[in-house]
């Protein structure tokens, strides 16, 4: 939770007080002092028992996380686990409780080859993913000034042996393009992750880094999901 700003009012008490004033006050039947955590405490009763529990706020505020779901005073360490999972009740080791046959689902699928591979023109895989200090674009936590300073911008990190052999170091930008578009930023080497040789890896949180221009447009034919994740790509010194 983050302090509103000098004499500004929370965004929650904001909404309770609209909803207030157009005659719906007995849905929102908070108090202005405690609000957040009446609010909290409605929502974990739609959750309660040992498949959904969650932990208390103060908890919450008190360590740096809680694993969900929170039972009986502590964290479910290893789900469908009957040594730490209080909702198995099949009395063996493992309860997938989700279905009526306590077992896991497993899909087979066959193999679907990338539609698109590094080759001589284009010889590196991009990843893209996310950082920890950002929510996936950074729409939000880019706008908390101690995760933008801990992550301030997007970057491309290379293995050290790619770096090395195409003579580029830390810090100096580098454009990385496809056959749809390319995105300059400034190269990674040795600084958090390692991505494997032949691989660059580029973070999608910063709005003036837009590796999506790079990546590719093609789907998943059985999840429909976009396959912004891989593509072929080329770098060189901006």
């Amino acid at each position: 939770m983050v302090d509103a700003p000098g004499e500004a009012t929370a965004d929650t008490w904001m909404f309770i007080e609209v909803a207030r004033r157009m005659g719906f006050e007995d849905l929102f039947p908070y108090s202005k002092e405690n609000h957040v955590e009446e609010i909290y405490n409605e929502y974990r009763q739609f959750h309660e028992g040992a498949k959904h529990g969650m932990a208390p706020l103060e908890v919450l505020k008190k360590e740096s996380g809680a694993i969900w779901p929170y039972v009986d005073g502590k964290s479910t360490q290893w789900r469908y686990n009957a040594k730490y999972d209080p909702a198995c009740s099949n009395d063996e080791d493992f309860h997938f409780y989700g279905k009526p046959d306590g077992r896991a689902v497993i899909w087979q699928r066959p193999f679907e080859d990338a539609p698109e591979k590094p080759d001589q023109e284009y010889p590196f895989w991009l990843n893209t993913g996310r950082v920890v200090e950002h929510w996936h674009t950074g729409s939000m936590t880019r706008r908390i000034p101690v995760l933008h300073q801990a992550m301030p911008n997007g970057y491309v990190e290379f293995h050290p042996d790619d770096a090395k052999s195409l003579g580029i170091r830390n810090g100096e930008n580098i454009k990385v393009t496809s056959r749809r578009g390319s995105c300059t930023l400034p190269a990674s080497i040795n600084e958090r992750g390692l991505p494997t040789k032949g691989q660059v890896f580029v973070p999608f949180f910063d709005e003036s880094m837009l590796i999506n221009d790079v990546t590719l447009d093609s789907f998943c034919p059985i999840s429909k999901e976009p396959d912004y994740k891989k593509c072929a790509v080329k770098v060189e010194r901006a």
